[in-house]
Order: structure tokens, then sequence, then C-alpha cells
């Protein structure tokens, strides 16, 4: 059914988590996701997703790049509890203290929590002592729900810090409770998994659900220069990290390409080789700075030399038209062979390719490149930033062969002529 709302349940095994799962339950319609097979699974493909009290936070806040894409196609974050690894965009939880076992402030009611007031929400008072579960500080933007009386954040409702939605709620937690008898407690739990599919279907109908994203899949492999690159002011907004040990299961028809930092992770790469290939073969582009001593990439026979960059000679293409010699000599991790259907954009004097573009082997686009402008940059090097502006350029201006839409950026790049 093409309206139906696909919802998943982040599950490790807690007892009220198995529970309330059951059939007759609150969460039986909601898919279970084993937490630690999370990256195994396309998140992007759900519209909601649920992560109840008690969740794993270390591997959450591994995860959190998987559920920063998840977001930024437009889904619906609902999270519970303890949030104490911030693992999701604009988290900020903040320990227990005395004004969270005091009875609540409802600021607004809104579809979750209309008609109950402060002693209904009131669920770890004084004579538990500290059994209670910290407050939050709220993003910019954020709707506030519920506060403790010092005004920490118990609930907020955020549409503005990413293109979904998150509902996080740390001390007011309706799973635990329900699973421990609260009759409130089940009505709000009611509540949100009926809000959360209502938001989700508001979500299609108003632009915010993609199932084409505006970023560049960018995968990392837990390298210092490349974590640089992706924070890096200039280039963020253009990217979407992909952790290594997610690329299995990454929907890359889903990105605008696919973009591979050298040193990057070899073995994922490998166990990738097919969808890659059939990636291209759709109409993907691939941009590699790699030195692939591993047989993962579709096209191009790497050797390691020393390159003499001072012979670099430039082609003529919109990506290195009108760059200077200067901006294109650092150095090269070695070279690749010519083939038919590589097009040189720097050669050196062996005429071996150092950068090169393939437009011919697949429906798709593959650039393959020895220099490292990406890393250079990650380490807070200006130097290669003409060059790395130029292939940014050309590899945002088309998306699986379709024309691209607009392209958000703190900095924009520059477009290629």
């Amino acid at each position: 059914m093409a309206d139906a709302i696909r919802t998943g349940l982040i599950y490790n095994g807690v007892c009220y988590q198995e529970a309330l799962s059951r059939p007759g339950e609150p969460l039986a319609d909601f898919e279970r996701l084993p937490i630690h097979e999370l990256a195994a699974v396309a998140l992007e493909e759900y519209d909601v997703l649920l992560a109840p009290r008690s969740s794993d936070g270390e591997v959450l806040r591994a995860r959190r790049q998987q559920i920063a894409r998840f977001l930024d196609a437009g889904g619906v974050l609902v999270a519970f509890g303890e949030l104490w690894t911030d693992w999701f965009p604009g988290c900020a939880w903040r320990e227990e203290c005395p004004a969270d076992i005091r009875r609540p402030v409802v600021v607004a009611g809104g579809p979750i929590f209309a008609g109950f007031g402060a002693d209904d929400l009131h669920w770890h008072p004084a004579n538990e002592r500290w059994c209670c579960h910290g407050h939050l500080a709220a993003p910019a933007g954020a709707e506030v729900l519920v506060t403790n009386d010092e005004g920490g954040v118990w609930t907020y409702l955020d549409r503005a810090t990413t293109r979904g939605t998150i509902l996080a709620s740390t001390n007011l937690d309706p799973d635990t409770h329900t699973f421990h008898g609260t009759p409130v407690a089940r009505e709000v739990l009611g509540r949100v998994v009926a809000w959360a599919e209502a938001e989700a279907r508001r979500n299609r109908a108003e632009g915010r659900r993609v199932a084409q994203s505006e970023k560049i899949a960018g995968l990392f492999s837990g390298v210092h220069f490349q974590r640089g690159f992706y924070e890096d002011r200039e280039f963020r907004d253009h990217f979407a990290p992909v952790p290594a040990a997610e690329l299995a299961a990454l929907p890359l028809e889903r990105y605008r390409a696919l973009w591979v930092p050298r040193e990057s992770n070899q073995a994922a790469l490998l166990a990738a080789r097919e969808r890659i290939t059939a990636y291209l073969a759709a109409g993907g582009t691939l941009v590699s700075f790699e030195e692939p001593t591993l047989p993962w990439l579709p096209r191009g026979d790497w050797r390691w030399r020393k390159v003499d960059v001072e012979t670099l000679v430039l082609g003529d293409h919109p990506i290195v038209r009108g760059l200077t010699p200067a901006e294109v000599r650092w150095h090269a991790h070695g070279a690749f062979a010519p083939y038919p259907g590589l097009e040189p954009l720097l050669r050196d004097a062996a005429g071996e390719v150092v950068l090169g573009i393939d437009e011919r082997s697949f429906a798709g686009r593959l650039l393959l490149g020895t220099l490292d402008p990406d890393c250079h940059a990650g380490f807070g090097s200006g130097r290669t930033r003409p060059l790395l502006r130029r292939i940014l350029a050309w590899t945002l201006a088309t998306a699986m062969g379709k024309p691209p839409g607009v392209v958000r950026a703190a900095t924009p790049v520059t477009a290629i002529a």
C-alpha cells in the first residue's frame, strides 16, 4: 500500500521493549530492529523510528550518522529516556537534578498531552528520591511541551534542526510506565504512536519526506582528516557521512553520489563492489581518491609509484579549465593506467592519470584521483580548495541522470563553466 507508514522499533531486549511490542500492545505494529544489527538496516526506508528508554546509548552514538541520514530523508524520530550520549541532531541531555522529581510544568498540551495536568505527568515524585531520567536543553526553534519547574525540558518537538521531525522525551517515559501499569502513560504512549504516524504523513504532504537526498554519501572510516573534511564549514552541508559499517545497507540510489576519500575501509568497499557497480550502471556518480589495493573499484588499474607533480599537465575539462598548475600540484599517491573511456584531467610525464573522469563505461560517472584534495581540506589547508570546489560542483551537477534540486549550503560552491 503506497500510503502505508513503515515504523521501526529500536530493540535491545529490555523487558518493556519486548512486552510492549507483543500482539495487542501499543508497539505491536512496529518492526523490531535489533540495535546491534542497526548498521545493516536501511533506515531511510522507514517513516517512523522509535527509540525506547534503555536503548544502548553507546551503540546509538556510534549510529548517529545513520540516524541523521534518516532524519535528512524526512523521517520521524521518537526518543525516550536518558539520552545521555546525545546521539541525534540537536540533542543535549542534562543529568538528573532535584527539579526533575518535582511536579512538571505543561507548556503546550497539543495532541500528546492535551487534557493532562502536572499531577497526571508527575511520574517520578519526590518520595522516590532519585528515580528520574534527567532533562534536556531544547535546540533553537524547537517547541517545548513539558519542563521541570526550573525550565529544564522534559519533552520537546523539533521540526527545525533537520528535514525530519524529532520528539524527544526524557523524564516522561511513557513506555516504561505503560509496562508498569500507569494508565496515563498508556494513553500518552498511544497518542505518541498516533501522532508519529500523522506526522509522517504530514512530512510527505509537505515535501519534507524525500526519496532523493540533496547530499553526497561520504564514506567515513573514522580517519581524522575525513572527519575534518566532512565537518568543514564550507563542505559539510553537501555530505551525509556514512560510517564504513553502514555502507552495506546504504540505499545508494538515494544519494547524489558516493564519495570515497583516501584511507577508506577497503574491506567494506570490496564487500559492496557489486552494489557500487550496479549504482554506476543505473546512472550514479562515484568519486574516489583512494589507493585501491583491493579490487573494489569497478574500473581503473591503479599502481603505486612516485609521481613528479611538477610534470603534471592540465586537461581541457571544465573541472580543471582555468586552474593554474600551482593549484593542482602538491603530491600524488600513485597513478592510474590510461584506458579507453578515461579522460585525463591531470596526467604526468609518463602519460599516466592522476585525475580522470570516465563517462563512457557506465550510464553514470566515475571520477578517479590519486591527489587527495579532501584530505588536505580536512587538515585545514586552503591550497587544495580551488580544485576541490570544482570537483564538488561537478559532482552535484546531476543526480542519477536527473537535474539536481536546490542544494543548501552555508557557503555556496562555485559552479563550473
